[in-house]
Formats: C-alpha cells, sequence, structure tokens
C-alpha cells in the first residue's frame, strides 16, 4: 500500500474542501456546516471481484476512463476493471457493449449473468430500468428484467434528449418533440413545445413520482418548460426564454423529492422551485456534468467542466452559491448520497462527508 501517495491525495482532496471552507468563509455557510475528507482509494490496479463482498449494503458504480466497478461506502473497492468499449454501469446491473452491438449480455454487481438483451442496439442501464437504443437513432425499448421488450417507441427523427425515473420515461427529439411514456407503454403525452427558430429538444427529465416533466427546447429563443402531469392530463405550468444558445445536449434532471429542478443554460446552472415557480440562473463556465440530488439535502453539489478543469461548487437550498473550488483531472464523478459526497478523479475515488446538515 503506498501510504505517503494516498496521504499526498488526501491531502489534496483535503485542500479543495479547506478552499471552500476557509478561503470563501466570507460567504456565510452556517456556523455548524463543514465538509470531512472520510477516505480515498486507488483504483488503477485491477481488483478481482469477489461475489460474496457484493452483498454489502449501498453499493456504487463508477466509471472514470478506462476503468469501471464497484465501490461501498466505507471504502471497498469491490472490483475494477479496464475496458476497451463503452459501458453502462448502475448500482443494481452492468454491460459492456460488445463489437456487434448484438444480443448484449447484462450481469450483476458481481459479475454473474443477469440477463441477454435480444437484438441489434446499445443498452443502457439507468439506476434499475433497462433500455436498448435501436440502430439509426430514433428508436428505444424498454427491457424487462428478463431481458423481453416491455415497450418500442420509434419516430422519423433522431433523439437528442432521454431520461427516467421509476414513473416513467421522457424523450426529446431532434425535430423538436417532446414525448413522455409511462412504464406500461402508455404515450401521457407527445406535443412539439415550439417558440424557437430551431426546433429540439435539447435535454429533459421526469421526476421521480412521474408528475412533472422538464425540458429545454430550440436554439435561436431556447427556453425552458416545467410541464405538470395529472392523470392522462398535462399543462405547462411554467416557461422562460434563456439567455444565449447552448448547441449541444443539456442537463436536465430533478432533485428526488421533486422539488426543484436543473436545467442547463448558456449562462449556467438553472434551479426552479417547483412549488413557487420561482427560478435562479447561477452562472458557469463549461458543462454542468452533475449536481446532487438527494432528498432531504440541505446542499447540493454540482460538478462542472470547462476543458481539463472541473470545479466543485456547493449550492445552500434553495439557490444560494456559498462555495466553488477547482481541480484538474482527465476525467471526473461526483455522487451525492443525503450527507455523503463521492467524488472520483482520474485514479483516485474519496468520500467526503458533509457535516452540520439539519
Amino acid at each position: 500500500m503506498n501510504i505517503k501517495g494516498n496521504l499526498k491525495y488526501i491531502g489534496t482532496l483535503s485542500l479543495i474542501f479547506l478552499i471552500i471552507y476557509m478561503f470563501l468563509a466570507a460567504i456565510p455557510m452556517g456556523p455548524d456546516l463543514f465538509f470531512e475528507p472520510v477516505w480515498t482509494q486507488d483504483i488503477s490496479g485491477p481488483v478481482p471481484a469477489v461475489p460474496s463482498d457484493f452483498t454489502k449494503k449501498g453499493i456504487e458504480a463508477f466509471i472514470l476512463g478506462d476503468k469501471f466497478g464497484y465501490f461501498t461506502p466505507e471504502g471497498t473497492i469491490l472490483s475494477s476493471k479496464s475496458i476497451e468499449n463503452r459501458v453502462s454501469a448502475t448500482p443494481s446491473a452492468w454491460t459492456v457493449y460488445p463489437p456487434n452491438t448484438f444480443n448484449t449480455p447484462v450481469f450483476f454487481p458481481d459479475g454473474s449473468p443477469k440477463m441477454t438483451v435480444q437484438g441489434s442496439g446499445f443498452v443502457f442501464l439507468d439506476d434499475t430500468r433497462t433500455y436498448l437504443f435501436l440502430p439509426g437513432g430514433d428508436g428505444v425499448s424498454r427491457i424487462s428484467d428478463t431481458g423481453t421488450v416491455v415497450w418500442k417507441r420509434e419516430h422519423t427523427a433522431p433523439i437528442s434528449a432521454f431520461n427516467s425515473s421509476d414513473a416513467g420515461t421522457v424523450i426529446g427529439y431532434a425535430d423538436g418533440q417532446l414525448s413522455c411514456i409511462a412504464n406500461d407503454g402508455t404515450e401521457q403525452f407527445s406535443f412539439y413545445p415550439g417558440g424557437s427558430d430551431n426546433q429540439v429538444i435539447l435535454g429533459s427529465a421526469i421526476s421521480r413520482d412521474g408528475t412533472l416533466v422538464a425540458c429545454v427546447s430550440g436554439i435561436d429563443r431556447q427556453r425552458f418548460l416545467l410541464i405538470r402531469i395529472t392523470g392522462k392530463q398535462y399543462k405547462i405550468i411554467y416557461h422562460a426564454y434563456l439567455e444565449g444558445n447552448l448547441r449541444r445536449q443539456a442537463f436536465v434532471n430533478f432533485e428526488n423529492s421533486g422539488s426543484f429542478a436543473f436545467f442547463e443554460t448558456a449562462g449556467g446552472l438553472g434551479i426552479i422551485d417547483c412549488r413557487t415557480l420561482k427560478k435562479k440562473i447561477i452562472p458557469f463556465e463549461g458543462q454542468i456534468i452533475s449536481v446532487g440530488k438527494n432528498a432531504g439535502d440541505a446542499l447540493f453539489v454540482v460538478l462542472s467542466k470547462n476543458g481539463k478543469k472541473f470545479t466543485l461548487s456547493a449550492i445552500e437550498r434553495p439557490d444560494h452559491l456559498v462555495a466553488t473550488s477547482v481541480f484538474t483531472a482527465e476525467n471526473a464523478f461526483i455522487i451525492q448520497r443525503e450527507n455523503a459526497i463521492y467524488l472520483g478523479a482520474d485514479n483516485r475515488i474519496s468520500r467526503i462527508d458533509i457535516r452540520g446538515l439539519k
């Protein structure tokens, strides 16, 4: 074990959060709120999977550059494998795209077979849900836990945005159509938001309970929409034109409770309170990679990327930016589980706890 190397890296991570806590102390964070580095692990070497270890609760999946695998909240690296092809991994399953993208096997975290998704296309795992994106890019199928097709949706234009939750699936297309599909395949709505010179859905999301859908649409008069679903009816309850134009996919997602929606704009991260319908844009440079979204958090953690520079930010609910810190890496990810933050950067994964949350 490289103790000196680990201590050096822990020190680097500690410095990141000391910068957040000390050098930005002019921004009030509350008398008891602080960040505490807990552990750091190296994933550069191969770690063979031991099936009995995967019975531990709360395991997390990671993908970092050419490595993927699983770890526990306590800091045990359960597996770390090198990959050449693209991989999709969640805490419940993983798959590596075969060279011919045909009859794709899906595995449980410990490497034992789960199922084989029949047919051609790219398998996408989202939490406990499985999808097959069809050749041509204009169709997608929902796949059951046994590998059979639950429903299939095809369109005349390519898919440009996609998101799912336990309650349903929302799909955006390059021609500007936005569609919401229930778990049984029933279409809840399908329409063209319009309002822009170039109709395209750049990002979309559905809330965990399936009552809200959000999207960023259009180029030249780009705008954000929030849609409420009640039974078989839907209604746009908020829309706003955005300054500037993103010309790529936009990050859109909900906090797990559905109280807040996050959306990316050319100027930064938008946050809307879904109850009061109040919106704020927090300036960010580069691309939004991830936002912590667990229900009950007093703090959202945001990871953004501009070239090789990643910015880690802390936002106190609902929209108060309290701290930012910049670090350099080839690849990075962040996962927020209530008061625990898992930060991956190149060959290391660390856990940092948020202390003092109410």
